[in-house]
């Protein structure tokens, strides 16, 4: 692999936790691929490094009715752009399910395509619940929150980032079935009333005057609103109606405190925030996660709930330590 390649690669799990990275060129021949691919698929690097990528994706399939190959990384190429958390269904040796695949692009000093990166999760989970849910809302809502999340340059996958952690916290505080389903819908939706908010204000990239932060404080009630009209969802309403309370009382937009604030607002506010500390904004850089845990830490008590932040803290650092485990193997010479 050049060192063109593998600076490019450094560069693109920066951006994205690392879980299951290839690496093709523009002859779409795979130049890469991390041990956790190959952990996946269960084959070894080389056996697929220098290998194409239709065969790789495709072996013993048939084009689709329109001639077309369906595939994230092969579409950054073919189109020419870079693509985010697209949900698709592979099918790679034994392994097969539904996958959400970010892409990146290395161009050249004229801006044409060198490699194409892609990052595939499992989410096989996710969509598990979601196949247990109304199809139709479910397809509704998450386009929905897709489109708010657009609107702000800077956190344009949050929401889907905010649902996956709610849904994992749930299961590590060993909620119902029922209640991880609210859990994943709440952070899904938990932003939706940013509708309301003037683009202006939510990409100002200064600090925000006392009037533009008050329209920033409506969007928990406009969510809930526009959610509360929906059956089935009321007591998401009401956990995304919260989200921003504070522990101390100090939150908006009623001011609640203590156990006054829904188990599930609290869930949020702590997935919402750590989420938003460990990605770029318009006025940082992200934090760490020993940063971002350390402060969340620090507040314990005073904005959230000491026993939920303890229980977060300790959900993050098993899931930390896991992403370790997963990372040996990796080699970038």
């Amino acid at each position: 692999m050049t060192n063109e390649a593998t600076n490019f690669l450094m560069e693109a799990m920066h951006k994205r936790s690392i879980n299951k990275w290839i690496i093709i060129d523009t002859h779409y021949i795979v130049r890469y691929v991390n041990y956790a691919f190959c952990q996946w698929i269960e084959k070894q690097s080389e056996d697929i490094v220098g290998r194409s990528a239709y065969e790789l994706f495709y072996k013993e399939k048939q084009l689709l009715l329109s001639g077309e190959w369906l595939s994230p990384i092969i579409e950054t190429f073919e189109e020419n752009k870079e693509l985010s958390m697209v949900e698709c269904h592979l099918s790679i040796s034994k392994k097969q399910g539904w996958c959400s695949c970010t892409t990146y692009l290395q161009r050249d000093e004229i801006g044409c395509p060198l490699y194409a990166a892609a990052c595939y999760i499992p989410i096989n989970r996710y969509k598990a619940i979601e196949e247990k849910l109304d199809h139709m809302s479910i397809s509704v809502i998450k386009s929905f929150a897709k489109a708010i999340d657009a609107r702000d340059r800077y956190t344009g996958t949050h929401s889907e980032h905010v649902g996956k952690l709610m849904l994992d916290f749930a299961e590590a505080l060993q909620l119902s079935q029922e209640q991880i389903n609210l859990a994943y819908l709440s952070g899904i939706v938990h932003d939706i009333g940013k509708i309301g908010i003037p683009e202006s204000v939510l990409n100002k990239p200064s600090r925000l005057l006392d009037s533009e932060f008050a329209l920033i404080k409506q969007h928990p009630q406009i969510g809930a609103n526009i959610l509360s009209g929906i059956s089935g969802f009321e007591i998401i309403a009401d956990a995304v109606r919260h989200h921003h309370e504070r522990y101390d009382g100090k939150g908006y937009p009623y001011g609640l405190e203590g156990q006054q604030i829904p188990k599930l607002s609290q869930m949020l506010s702590l997935c919402d925030s750590y989420d938003a500390m460990t990605t770029t904004r318009c006025y940082r850089k992200p934090f760490t996660t020993e940063r971002a845990l350390s402060e969340i830490k620090e507040v314990s008590g005073v904005q959230f709930e000491t026993e939920m932040s303890r229980n977060f803290i300790d959900f993050i650092q098993e899931s930390e330590y896991i992403k370790e485990v997963n990372k040996k193997g990796y080699d970038l010479s």
